[in-house]
C-alpha cells in the first residue's frame, strides 16, 4: 500500500485546493519517531457509554460531554452505534444554523475564540483547565480545522460535538479548510476514521462538515472566519449569510474559498497566494474597507501557525489565533485562545489573548500524520481495511 499510494497521496495533496502551503521549518523530534510500535486506539476495547440524546437536560448532556472526553482520554474507542446518534443530532443542529451566525454577548460577559486544534486532543484539556468548561456563562467559538494532521482527530471532533449538543447556543463550530474530503485524504482524517470506525462513519462526518457555518459576528463588532476576507471588499455580511453551503458550484464566486483559505499580507489589494491554485491574500486596505463597509471593528481568523499562538496585523484590525501548540509534534510553537470581554458598562468587546504550551502525551500516543498515506508511518498505523479504502479513493 504505502509504496504506490504514497505517490498518489502526494499527487492528491498537490491537487487539493491550496495544498501547497508556505514552507514552515519544523524539525521532527526524535523522541516521537520512536512512539509505540502499533496503533493502540483502544486500551480496553470499544466502550458503550450511552448518548443521552438531543433534548435531554443540559446538565445531563454536559456531564456526558465530560465523561466522553475522559473515556477518550484513556485511549478507549466509543462505539459507533452511539457516536452515530451524536453525529446525526449535531449535523441537524449545524444545518439549522446560517452560513453567518450572529452572537450577542451580554454586558460584562465574554466569549472564548479557539483557533486550529488539528486533532491535538490532549491539548483540549489544557484549554478547559485554563479557560474553563463550556457553559452558558463561558461560551466558545471553535474556528475550524478540528481535524487532520493530529492523530486524535476523531476524539477531538466527537468531544466538540458533545459540547455542541449540551450547549447549542454557547458552543459554536465554524468550518475550516480541513473540514473537507479533499484535505482529509492526504492529511490523515480519512485514514484515521477508516481505521477507528468505518466508511459509514466517514460519510457521516463529511455530511456534518458540509453543514458547518462559515462565519460568526460577535456584538456587531467582530467578524470571525477561519481563513480570511473575500477578495472583493464590497461583499456584505448579507452576501456571506446567503452562501449556500450545500451548493457544489459555490466556489465559483470565491466567497466560500476566501473565507476558508485567504491569508492577510502587507501588500495592498488582493493578490495570488503562495498556497497556489486560485487562492488569494488580502491586504490592509481590504481589511479596512470590508470592516468599514459592514460597521465592524475587528477581524479574527485562524488558518496559520504562529510561534506565539497569535499575531496582530493590519494596524490592529486583523488578529490570527492558532490553538495547536507544538504543531505536528515538531514546531515548538505556543497555542493561544482569545477572550472577547464585553465591558460591564457596554461597548465593543475588549480583546484578551492568552497563550499555553503543549501538554504531555500519554503512553499510547500516536504521532501526527500517522494515518496519512503521505507518511511512511501509515504502514504501521492504518488498518488493512483503511489501506484498501484509501487505495480505492486515490485511484
Amino acid at each position: 500500500f504505502a509504496g504506490a499510494a504514497l505517490g498518489r497521496a502526494r499527487t492528491a495533496r498537490r491537487r487539493a485546493v491550496g495544498a501547497r502551503q508556505p514552507a514552515r521549518l519544523c524539525r521532527p523530534r526524535a523522541a516521537l519517531q520512536a512512539t509505540a510500535p502499533g496503533a493502540p486506539v483502544a486500551a480496553e476495547g470499544v466502550e458503550t457509554l450511552r448518548y443521552p440524546g438531543l433534548g435531554s437536560d443540559a446538565e445531563v448532556l454536559s456531564r456526558f460531554a465530560q465523561d466522553l472526553a475522559e473515556l477518550l482520554k484513556r485511549g478507549e474507542t466509543w462505539s459507533w452505534e452511539q457516536a452515530a446518534l451524536l453525529v446525526q443530532d449535531a449535523t441537524g443542529l449545524m444545518a439549522s444554523e446560517r452560513s453567518l451566525e450572529r452572537i450577542q454577548v451580554p454586558d460584562g460577559g465574554h466569549i472564548n475564540v479557539v483557533g486550529d486544534v488539528h486533532g491535538q486532543f490532549f491539548d483540549l484539556f489544557t484549554i478547559w483547565e485554563q479557560f474553563g468548561l463550556p457553559s452558558t456563562t463561558n461560551p466558545y467559538i471553535f474556528n475550524g480545522d478540528f481535524v487532520d494532521r493530529g492523530s486524535f482527530s476523531v476524539e477531538t471532533l466527537l468531544t466538540l460535538l458533545a459540547w455542541k449538543i449540551a450547549w447549542p447556543e454557547h458552543v459554536r463550530l465554524a468550518r475550516g479548510n480541513h473540514e473537507s474530503h479533499s484535505m482529509n485524504v492526504p492529511y490523515g482524517f480519512t485514514g484515521e476514521v477508516l481505521t477507528k470506525y468505518s466508511p459509514e462513519a466517514y460519510a457521516a462526518f463529511q455530511d456534518l462538515f458540509n453543514n458547518l457555518p462559515l462565519a460568526h459576528v460577535v456584538n456587531d463588532h467582530v467578524i470571525i472566519v477561519h481563513g480570511g476576507l473575500p477578495r472583493d471588499p464590497s461583499i456584505s455580511l448579507a452576501s456571506i449569510e446567503a452562501v449556500d453551503r450545500g451548493d457544489e458550484s459555490r466556489d465559483a464566486d470565491k466567497i466560500f474559498t476566501d473565507l476558508l483559505w485567504a491569508d492577510p499580507c502587507d501588500r495592498p489589494g488582493s493578490n495570488r497566494s503562495q498556497r497556489g491554485e486560485d487562492l488569494a491574500t488580502f491586504g490592509p486596505d481590504v481589511t479596512e474597507q470590508f470592516l468599514a463597509a459592514n460597521g465592524l471593528g475587528l477581524l479574527i481568523r485562524s488558518h496559520e501557525v504562529k510561534d506565539e499562538g497569535f499575531e496582530w496585523a493590519h494596524s490592529g484590525k486583523c488578529l490570527t489565533v492558532f490553538s495547536a501548540p507544538d504543531y505536528c509534534d515538531s514546531c515548538g510553537n505556543k497555542g493561544a485562545v482569545i477572550r472577547l470581554q464585553v465591558p460591564k458598562e457596554g461597548g465593543p468587546p475588549e480583546t484578551v489573548v492568552q497563550t499555553f504550551e503543549a501538554t504531555s502525551r500519554p503512553s499510547f500516543y500516536v504521532p501526527s500524520m500517522a494515518y496519512s498515506p503521505m507518511s511512511p508511518a501509515c504502514r504501521r498505523f492504518l488498518s488493512q481495511s483503511a489501506k484498501q479504502h484509501l487505495s480505492s479513493m486515490l485511484g
